[in-house]
């Protein structure tokens, strides 16, 4: 969003990286049906701390529940916004979640499990509704990739903490580690990383914006940058805030329509449903590796991926990267698609093995390349600061339903189906993701937001 200059910017990856433990808690619950459905599952009264084993409908609603809290979080950031800067707004959203774990460590019944899912899902709704424009406004063209690149990384960070700790600890005492961060977050976050200068622009509040610079960027001399980002807001009417603007101008439409469209692509990916049965997955598979062993490789791989698309995002840009996620996706996707559907046949496929692992390896690494995290940058990119909220709410509802309708649907699929097919059906939708990307999405990397809008309006 920013003026790009040659300034020493520490403490903006300070800010960003605090910011993004936002993140690493949504991506803990993201992953935590994982080793904690089997739990549930299992008749160990050790393992399991219910007094019965979960019934096939409960685990279907313990792993859709966040899904359908996923829907009700971008409520949570527009009523926020209203009246809060996106600071504030970040430290709303994590108490969900933290609500969330407390309940679990608290009461252990199915229902209140189900329940606690559904805050998880609202408050991950919201953090991912905010996240995206909060660290682009605090950037510079020269690093916005790289920073927004950050929370996909600390989302995959959580997620692994969750492959590793979940299947070697208790669920209580499980719950009491995931309650850490959130604690760390309000600290650091809440006490040390300023508001957005450009929210606090739009307040009105310019003393306290150009301190916020300076404090960002580690140096008094921002008139420059401060001036440009007055420029910006200044340059866009006060009506555009409404929603009809997004009807009645052709930028703000394709803006939309693209970052919808990416969200939608991403969940189409299957990769809610990959990580929330990943266990599942691999113990019909029958890898010679144990499942507990492939999710950690996989939350592995994605953290590495996601290391990588940082580098990679300011170098190669958004277009290339999310045309070729697509695409390695596609393959990944189908490889596990036949192999599933030779299991299913009553092929011999011992000597295959490791296909699952192997395919999925593939499928986390270039999701957390491309897919994972860019429409986040791309959507955080894309709009004025005057109808991000809007925006948002919009995109993060696209993603979030899809999700819920993606995960709702998956063990419907399988059923129907059979594994083979639906990994099949979700590795066609990444072909089409590719060709949209290749042929629609235009390429904002380095570019500032006036560049951005006269590319939209093309």
């Amino acid at each position: 969003m920013g003026y790009s200059g040659e300034r020493s910017a520490r403490f903006a990856y300070f800010s960003t990286l605090a910011a993004s433990i936002t993140a690493f808690a949504t991506g803990m619950c993201y992953a935590w049906t994982s080793p904690i459905l089997p739990k549930l599952q299992s008749s160990d009264s050790d393992l399991n701390p219910l007094a019965e084993p979960v019934s096939t409908s409960e685990s279907a609603w313990i792993v859709a529940a966040m899904s359908l809290g996923l829907l009700c979080g971008p409520a949570l950031t527009i009523f926020s916004l209203k009246f809060y800067t996106k600071k504030i707004a970040l430290l709303l959203s994590i108490a969900p979640i933290f609500v969330a774990h407390a309940m679990c460590l608290v009461i252990f019944k199915p229902n209140i499990i189900i329940l606690a899912r559904f805050f998880m899902g609202v408050g991950t709704g919201a953090v991912w509704s905010v996240l995206g424009g909060f660290i682009a406004e605090i950037s510079e063209d020269k690093n916005r990739g790289l920073l927004g690149s950050i929370p996909g990384v600390m989302s995959n960070l959580g997620g692994l903490l969750v492959f590793v700790v979940g299947p070697v600890i208790q669920i209580r005492y499980f719950t009491l580690v995931l309650l850490g961060p959130l604690m760390i977050f309000y600290i650091l976050f809440g006490f040390f990383v300023p508001d957005s200068p450009y929210d606090l622009l739009v307040g009105n509040r310019h003393e306290e914006a150009e301190m916020s610079l300076k404090k960002l960027r580690g140096s008094n001399n921002v008139e420059k940058e401060l001036a440009f980002m007055k420029d910006t807001i200044d340059s866009t009417d006060e009506d555009r805030v409404t929603l009809s603007a997004f009807f009645k101008e052709r930028g703000l439409r394709k803006a939309l329509m693209i970052c919808v469209v990416l969200m939608v692509f991403q969940q189409l990916s299957g990769i809610l449903a990959v990580v929330s049965y990943a266990q599942t997955i691999f113990s019909l598979a029958g890898d010679s590796i144990s499942s507990t062993l492939s999710v950690i490789l996989l939350g592995i791989v994605g953290t590495v991926a996601n290391i990588i698309s940082s580098i990679l995002v300011d170098k190669m840009g958004r277009k290339m990267l999310l045309t070729s996620s697509c695409i390695a996706e596609a393959l990944s996707l189908f490889t596990l698609g036949v192999y599933f559907y030779m299991l299913k046949a009553g092929v011999d496929v011992s000597a295959l093995s490791w296909v699952p692992i192997a395919s999925l390896m593939v499928f986390m690494a270039f999701f957390n390349i491309g897919l994972g995290i860019v429409p986040w940058i791309v959507a955080g990119e894309l709009f004025h600061t005057s109808v991000k909220a809007i925006a948002s709410t919009a995109i993060s509802l696209s993603n979030f339903l899809t999700s819920f309708l993606v995960t709702i649907a998956f063990p419907y699929m399988v059923g129907n189906l059979g594994m083979g097919w639906t990994f099949m059906t979700f590795a066609m939708t990444m072909i089409l993701g590719a060709i949209f990307c290749l042929l629609v999405l235009p390429e904002t990397k380095g570019k500032n937001f006036q560049d951005i809008q006269k590319l939209l309006k093309e």
